[in-house]
């Protein structure tokens, strides 16, 4: 656990470099993680994971926007429900915004999150 928390940590590090290809790496890097059934993310490290990967959807480079919004998927089955909500607030709000491709990227990233929500319960009350 120990050693996965670290890896995630290294990525997040590498999220934040000035090189779009480190980004890009470290956010690819994170899709194969978050897809693997045995990671486990602990509060922390879902919120710093959540925190960079919204941020990451209005970074400078297309390509590092699109890998952001792949890993929206496999990451909101592997977080908890509240951050879960503070991903599709934080796309809703960008939605809004001035800036078309902003809007663009939060739009399939609202559509990615939906479509890997669980179905609601039929169950009438």
């Amino acid at each position: 656990m120990a050693s996965a928390s670290y890896h995630i940590s290294n990525l997040l590090e590498k999220m934040t470099s000035s090189d779009k290809d480190f980004r890009f790496m470290a956010t690819n890097d994170l899709m194969t993680e978050l897809q693997k059934d045995s990671i486990k993310l602990d509060d922390d490290s879902e919120r710093k994971v959540v925190k960079m990967i919204l941020k990451l959807l209005e970074d400078k480079n297309g390509e590092v926007q699109n890998l952001a919004v792949k890993c929206l998927g496999p990451l909101v089955s592997k977080v908890k429900e509240y951050q879960v909500e503070t991903i599709v607030d934080t796309l809703c709000t960008n939605m809004l915004s001035d800036k078309e491709q902003l809007r663009d990227i939060s739009s399939i990233g609202l559509k990615t999150v939906i479509g890997e929500l669980p179905p609601a319960s039929s169950a009438v009350f």
